[in-house]
Formats: C-alpha cells, sequence, structure tokens
C-alpha cells in the first residue's frame, strides 16, 4: 500500500505522471466496483443489518426510560446522579437510533443506481404505452358503439313512416277497380235463369211480331171457346 501512495505521489510531480495516477484511479476504481448482484445483496446485508441496530437502539430508549422512571417515582429517596446517568444514556440512545434512520435513508437513496433508474424509466414507459394504446383501443370502440346508436336512433324513428307507407301499399293492392271486377251467380240462380222463359222476339210465332218490337200479350175474352 505504501509502494502504490509513493507512486502516485511521485507521478503527480509531471503532467505525464497526473495522466498516469488517473489511469490507475480510474482501472482500480473500476475493479473495485461491484456488480449488480452483488449490489443488491450487498444492500440487503448493510438493511438487515441496520434493522437490527435500529430495534437495539429503541430497545435502550425504552430501558432508560423505564430506569428513569423506576428511580424518580418508584423509590423513597431519589439518587439524583443516577438519574442523570440514566438521562445521559437515554439522550445517547436516542441519538443513535436517530443516526441508525438516517444510515436506513441514506442506504435506499445509494441502492437507486442509474442502471436501476434506467430500467425502472422503460418499465415506466412500457406501462403507459400500454395503457394509451388500450385507451385509443377503447375510443374507437365507443366510436364504432355511437355510430351503431346513431342508426338505431334513426331507423326508430323512421319506423312510422315505413309501417304507415307498407298498410298504403297493402291497400292499394287489396282494392280492385270496377271495370276489372267480375260478376258470378250462384249454381242455383244460374239453373233458375236458364228454365225461365225467353220474351224476346226471336222465340214468339211470326204472327205476334211486328215492326221489329215485341207484342203485348193476348188475354182471352171471357165467353171464349179458345183454350
Amino acid at each position: 500500500m505504501t509502494t502504490m501512495y509513493d507512486f502516485i505521489v511521485q507521478s503527480n510531480k509531471t503532467p505525464k505522471g497526473a495522466g498516469c495516477t488517473a489511469l490507475v484511479v480510474a482501472v482500480i476504481a473500476r475493479k473495485l466496483e461491484l456488480t449488480r448482484a452483488e449490489k443488491h445483496v450487498h444492500n440487503f446485508m448493510m438493511d438487515t443489518q441496520l434493522t437490527k441496530r435500529m430495534k437495539n437502539a429503541a430497545a435502550n430508549v425504552l430501558r432508560e426510560t423505564w430506569l428513569i422512571y423506576k428511580n424518580t417515582k418508584l423509590v423513597k429517596r431519589v439518587n439524583s446522579a443516577k438519574v442523570r446517568a440514566h438521562q445521559r444514556k437515554f439522550l445517547l440512545a436516542i441519538y443513535r437510533l436517530r443516526k441508525v434512520k438516517m444510515d436506513q435513508r441514506k442506504l435506499t437513496d445509494n441502492a437507486s443506481t442509474i442502471t436501476d433508474m434506467a430500467k425502472t424509466q422503460n418499465t415506466v414507459y412500457e406501462i403507459v404505452s400500454d395503457m394509451n394504446q388500450r385507451q385509443e383501443t377503447l375510443e374507437e370502440r365507443v366510436a364504432v358503439l355511437e355510430e351503431r346508436l346513431g342508426v338505431i336512433q334513426e331507423q326508430i324513428q323512421s319506423l312510422p313512416e315505413t309501417i304507415s307507407f307498407s298498410l298504403a301499399q297493402q291497400l292499394a293492392k287489396n282494392q280492385v277497380p270496377l271495370e276489372h271486377r267480375h260478376t258470378y251467380l250462384h249454381p242455383d240462380d244460374a239453373a233458375s235463369l236458364a228454365v225461365r222463359p225467353n220474351w224476346s222476339s226471336m222465340n214468339l210465332p211470326p204472327g205476334q211480331k211486328g215492326g221489329g218490337g215485341l207484342l203485348p200479350p193476348l188475354i182471352p175474352r171471357a165467353g171464349s171457346t179458345e183454350n
């Protein structure tokens, strides 16, 4: 160790020596630097050790508090020297407890290296990108639903007109004009018409024709011998 120190002191006397010193320090620092896994193990062990120290400091604070109360309230004659000694120990325990808490905060701050921060930043960026993509997909689905609801609303509003138009067309089809109507007779009516006498001039005897018109029917007189 002394030879390394002497080498650094002698090298600082010249410009080249300063460069060599910086190079040696950089190499040594690179060799002494812990890897990421080693840093995590070291931080875990230090956190465990600091937790134990904090528990001991808190126990000392409680012990000294109890001893001060015991020597001041539970005795008949107060020993001021003993009380002052416990008060000093009480203040010392509080100081150690605060120091342990400060060391824990420093360890937590030093645990977050630049690499961890970059990884955390990448993770957060991926989460935010995923959330933005899901939000865009949700907005597209909502827009499609709004369009479909608009179409359904338009169809519902036009439904009365469509029903009235369909009914009008159905009524127009059912109504047949007079010239296209056909009169059909019942079979009994047709048979009765067939047996009725035809009084047209074509069926009368020749003597009863006159002037192309029909002659009145002959009425037999009273007392006539004609049957």
